[in-house]
């Protein structure tokens, strides 16, 4: 499946209603796309993790569609997820990061990132935060 869109429609035949009931669901698993320019950004999103945690705290436990019908948010998100891996598996996040090389960084910064934006989005922080009165 290539986009929220084409997923609601599809969650539209599976609970009814109207793309619109869950349109913004979608959108959200969905997000990091704008992050990346390959399938790597699915790590964040198309997860158990993230549908079992991460969508009822936006969305609650159930929505309520167009025709009255209640739908359990994480099956939403289940759903969609298994479209995007032809329905064969739902990942865990540790399927995705058992691959992933540690990086020094990872270590609670005793190394530099290799990412300026990154530093930059520190540096101003900082600078926010030396500007804050910690006294009153």
């Amino acid at each position: 499946m290539a986009n929220p869109m084409i997923h609601s429609k599809s969650s539209v035949k599976r609970w009814g209603g109207k793309v619109e009931d869950y349109l913004e669901i979608h959108e959200l698993i969905d997000s990091p796309k704008a992050t990346m320019n390959n399938n790597s950004s699915r790590a964040l999103t198309h997860n158990t993790w993230f549908a079992y945690t991460i969508i009822p705290k936006i969305f609650g436990y159930n929505i309520t569609n167009s025709d009255g019908r209640s739908v359990d948010t994480i099956d939403i998100a289940m759903l969609h997820i298994a479209e995007d891996f032809r329905m064969k598996f739902v990942p865990t996040p540790q399927d995705y990061l058992k691959h992933m090389e540690v990086q020094p960084w990872f270590c609670n910064g005793v190394k530099v990132v290799d990412n300026p934006e990154a530093v930059k989005i520190a540096d101003e922080l900082k600078e926010k935060l030396s500007k804050v009165n910690l006294d009153n």
